[in-house]
């Protein structure tokens, strides 16, 4: 090697040396902007506190007075000017996630206490950020069987962080059975479970009949390819469930969030949904039916008309091994704690 060639790698070297003394350390792998995160992440309050250099996204649409959707980075959230404070409807993915939102609500709501934080369900990328606005004062409320784990992961949470800085929720989740109205007549906010299990077994929604407006959780998606992965999935629950929405009780609804995708006329984005677990459960099940290898998913587990939409690549062919299993009567476990993929 001559000395001109062997330049370049002595100026790398340098650069390397550079960012170690400003910064200590080189950024781990999990900084990188190759992560991909999907829905059904868990919390990630406590990991990762280090250097990143992914970008978070706000985007604040105001619904009605009062009201607001705020989609960050994947996932809608949303909240409620109360009387006595905020009503937040979703976290995000961690606390850096939740700090972001809460700055966003701030500019727009003012100092307003967060005084209530409705979790749609218990999954980590709409709840990872509970501990920092539970910091901030806020009670966590939930359907009853997606309470419980929410409290089992803050708790879990809190045990493996080894800084101290995550803290163990002072009260477990208050759990809504049924139904659960909070707010005065003129702003009322309906918590709603419909009876079944569906996306998972403890889906809430958050009903506010005067402004016309359902944020549906991941009970609705649109343009994003729906997590049929969850360890209590039941698709017929549903698609029970979705037809709920298009029921007279809801018939009035003119805003609907989802929680993933785009917002769209309600009667669309329900519609897709609808579609997907119709579409995605006739193309695994003749296929099973057909004999066809399921080491071949990857052959035959397209779906045209959702190519090109949010998550079609990292989950749909996930969802059809798994609906290709039910069509086998066989019964699979789901995938808890699915995190990420490179």
């Amino acid at each position: 090697m001559t000395r001109a060639s062997s330049l370049p790698a002595v100026l790398a070297a340098l650069a390397v040396l550079a960012v170690v003394a400003l910064f200590g350390s080189v950024p781990s792998a999990h900084a990188q902007s190759g992560t991909t995160y999907f829905p059904g992440s868990p919390q990630l309050a406590h990991e990762n506190r280090g250097p990143r250099d992914t970008t978070l996204t706000v985007t604040v649409s105001p619904l009605a007075p009062g009201v607001y959707a705020a989609k960050i980075n994947y996932v809608w959230t949303g909240w409620v000017e109360l009387p006595e404070g905020i009503l937040l409807i979703d976290s995000g993915l961690d606390s850096r996630t939740a700090e972001v939102l809460a700055d966003s609500i701030r500019a727009r709501s003012g100092a307003k206490p967060f005084k209530y934080l409705v979790n749609t369900h218990a999954h980590g990328d709409h709840t990872g950020g509970n501990a920092y606005f539970v910091s901030k004062g806020a009670t966590v409320m939930a359907q009853t069987h997606a309470a419980a784990e929410i409290d089992a992961e803050a708790k879990k949470a809190a045990e493996s962080d080894t800084t101290g800085l995550t803290k163990a929720p002072s009260k477990p989740t208050i759990r809504i059975d049924r139904r659960k109205v909070l707010g005065p007549a003129s702003r009322s906010v309906e918590l709603i479970y419909l009876g079944k299990s569906a996306h998972t077994d403890g889906d809430l929604i958050v009903y506010l009949p005067k402004q016309k407006i359902i944020f549906a959780g991941d009970l609705v998606s649109n343009r994003s390819v729906p997590w049929l992965l969850d360890p209590k999935f039941d698709r017929l629950g549903w698609i029970a469930a979705v037809d709920s929405l298009r029921s007279k009780r809801f018939s009035s609804v003119t805003t609907l969030v989802p929680g993933h995708g785009t917002m769209d006329k309600p009667i669309k984005e329900i519609a897709y949904t609808w579609q997907y677990l119709h579409d995605s459960w006739d193309r695994a099940a003749k296929i099973a039916n057909d004999g066809t290898s399921l080491a071949a998913f990857k052959d035959w587990g397209f779906l045209g008309p959702y190519e090109g939409d949010e998550f079609y690549v990292e989950v749909n062919f996930m969802n059809m091994r798994r609906l290709y299993q039910e069509a086998k009567g066989i019964k699979t476990p789901g995938r808890p704690g699915t995190r990420a993929y490179k």
